[in-house]
């Protein structure tokens, strides 16, 4: 059975998480053993990704995406998670397909939420369910991606049916590991090695000293510069 920490349980149930809140923290059984979230993030951004139940063909490929991504993220100092309302049971036979049907290796752990406890939490089931939730939780996934100081600085919900694209999870690590240590932000549809901005709080006498490579003020409030080097 999953377990939350109580008083994470009690700030958050009915209430949405946002962006700057600390991620909740849980306890779990997942294929790889029981592991507690908190204590396994190391001061490294990492991405939740969850399910509402296994055996599904569109959560087949997206587990499928991660674990042939697995490298890219890995290069980002960046680790996976997922987690379904569903049995470790169920989990190990599922795997079993995922494997074979997307021609993978799953080395991220799989938590299962059997109570539906995490979800609950998570924002993934409907305020006022009674009891065990796992088969309360709607129809739709999230994506959750964690900074080093275990703040959630992206969330999105995608119906289940619509799969989701990992590469802009990798484009939106990319922007948020630059952003944490330089004055920047990034533009519609930026990739890696692009322009970005000069953020607004920046003046220009700072941006000077800040911005070895430059920048362009068009405006006073629009400053091209171009990408920063990275960090991770």
């Amino acid at each position: 059975m999953s377990s939350v920490d109580q008083e994470q349980a009690s700030l958050y149930d009915g209430a949405p998480l946002q962006i700057g809140d600390e991620v909740p923290n849980f306890t779990a059984d997942s294929h790889l053993g029981m592991i507690t979230f908190h204590e396994v993030l190391d001061g490294q951004f990492s991405v939740l990704v969850t399910f509402p139940n296994d055996f599904e063909a569109v959560a087949t490929t997206e587990l499928g995406a991660m674990a042939k991504l697995k490298e890219e993220f890995d290069a980002r100092n960046v680790k996976l998670f997922a987690l379904s309302a569903d049995t470790k049971g169920n989990h190990k036979k599922w795997l079993e397909d995922v494997e074979e049907l997307q021609d993978c290796k799953i080395t991220f752990p799989l938590f299962a939420d059997v109570d539906g406890a995490i979800s609950r939490v998570f924002g993934l089931v409907r305020p006022g369910t009674v009891g065990n939730a796992s088969k309360s939780v709607i129809n739709a996934g999230l994506i959750v991606i964690v900074d080093i100081d275990k703040r959630i600085r992206f969330i999105s919900q995608y119906p289940s049916s619509t799969g989701r694209n990992f590469y802009e999870v990798l484009r939106v690590i990319d922007t948020l590991q630059l952003t944490l240590f330089h004055s920047v932000s990034a533009p519609a549809n930026w990739m890696q090695g692009e322009e970005m901005f000069v953020r607004n709080d920046v003046s220009n006498v700072a941006a000077n000293s800040m911005f070895p490579k430059g920048f362009v003020p068009i405006k006073e409030w629009f400053r091209i510069t171009p990408q920063p080097d990275t960090k991770n």
